[in-house]
């Protein structure tokens, strides 16, 4: 059977959609860029086998380009996404009759057959509107969008045609992402987390934050599509972990506070990765029992051999290792058994429906309940009232973590927000 078509060298991908743009531009006319993420394909290359995945991959291409007519229009960007160039369009708004007509026929191409999984394909969009825009710029807008449909949100097409583009914006945001990155421009902000069984204080997630004078806080969707599409996720991560690290040994005086970091997932196979952790941690003298990794479900199938060597060697220097976002990834128990997990993430889309919807009520239930099976700490994000809580406690969580104790907050008003609690001296 014939390989799935190579991933794009990333130069000429960019260097396509730059010409898209420009192109479109000197004509008075739009671009539209289109993702395409064949999300469920390590499921399926789990379930089926390799060679069914190769096979859609292989449709998906032929699909695409028998679609565009131009072979410079498709690429496969990464393992399991296609991006589609939508060159020349004379109205924003045609754009929406090609997302419908490019979804219809993957949709009905990718079928096989009643026993084998149906693909599930999520899209990302961005439209320049006839500006001249970067492609990277424009790149960023659509894996935003793409990571809003990951987590199971619709496509936003109105949205994306309607919303100015960055540089209309005033905003040359990679430009001005580099140079956050050289000065140390970013922040952190930390949400507590509650341990159910005590009622203390458990620790903290650490989340990184960047603030625009002339534009408010940058969505961290769209930080992160930022760092993966500019190829800095690697110097961004390293940012958070020291930025992080460096709090927690200014702590040491007044508390101790174990802080959760999270891991993009193209870094879990990095094999960079537990270097990275292990030199931040002798640099900042932290004790890594006091620290946990999170990754979600999905990250670590893209390159199995990797991912989980790299996981047991985060493991091994003493790290706690959290899989966020649990039960909307692979959900396979025998790539989670897999996994040396300190802890698992409840989805927040779970706890936001669980007074009202008895099947996720039993969804949670099962997860707490497999989470204890392997001995591990169950903790739930998005708890935002108190029936949700006492809903939380009776199914046996541990951990939670959301508005109803506190929203994420800068180092200083956590300090205070501690200090309430009793847990700082004066």
């Amino acid at each position: 059977m014939n390989p799935p078509p190579p991933v794009a060298d990333r130069s000429r991908f960019i260097s396509a959609l730059e010409a898209a743009i420009t192109l479109s531009s000197e004509h008075g006319e739009h671009t539209g860029l289109l993702l395409i993420d064949l999300w469920n394909l390590r499921v399926i290359n789990h379930r089926h086998g390799f060679e069914i995945g190769d096979y859609l991959l292989r449709e998906t291409q032929q699909q695409l380009q028998a679609l565009s007519k131009l072979p410079d229009n498709v690429y496969r960007v990464s393992n399991k996404t296609y991006a589609f160039l939508l060159p020349r369009l004379t109205h924003p708004a045609f754009v929406a009759l090609a997302v419908n007509r490019v979804q219809r026929t993957l949709e009905e191409s990718l079928i096989i057959d009643d026993d084998i999984l149906p693909v599930d394909l999520r899209l990302g969009l961005a439209v320049s509107r006839g500006s001249t825009q970067s492609a990277l710029a424009m790149l960023v807008r659509a894996e935003g969008s793409l990571a809003q449909t990951r987590q199971g949100k619709p496509l936003q097409i109105d949205e994306a045609i309607q919303e100015p583009p960055v540089a209309e914006r005033g905003l040359p945001l990679e430009q001005r992402f580099a140079e956050a990155l050289y000065d140390n421009a970013f922040e952190l902000h930390f949400q507590p987390k509650i341990d159910l069984r005590t009622g203390r204080v458990y620790g903290a997630e650490a989340l990184i934050r960047w603030h625009l004078t002339d534009h408010g806080y940058v969505p961290p969707e769209e930080l992160i599509a930022l760092a993966l599409a500019s190829g800095r996720s690697y110097e961004l991560t390293r940012w958070v972990i020291n930025r992080a690290l460096r709090y927690q040994r200014e702590w040491k005086e007044d508390f101790t506070l174990p802080l959760a970091i999270n891991l993009p997932a193209d870094l879990v196979s990095s094999p960079d990765l537990a270097n990275m952790l292990q030199s931040a941690l002798a640099i900042w003298g932290t004790d890594p029992a006091s620290v946990t990794v999170e990754i979600t479900e999905g990250a670590v199938i893209e390159d199995k051999e990797a991912g989980f060597h790299n996981l047991e060697q985060l493991r091994s220097l003493g790290l706690g290792l959290s899989i966020d976002d649990f039960g909307t990834g692979f959900s396979s128990l025998s790539y989670f058994k897999e996994i040396p997990a300190t802890e698992i993430k409840i989805d927040r889309s779970f706890i936001m429906r669980l007074l009202d919807d008895e099947q996720d009520q039993n969804l949670v239930k099962i997860i707490i309940d497999i989470g204890h099976l392997f001995n591990l700490d169950v903790v739930a994000e998005g708890v935002e009232d108190s029936a949700t809580l006492d809903m939380l406690r009776a199914l046996g969580c541990d951990i939670v973590q959301g508005f109803l104790f506190a929203r994420p907050m800068p180092e200083a008003e956590l300090r205070a927000w501690l200090r309430g609690r009793e847990i700082l001296a004066n």
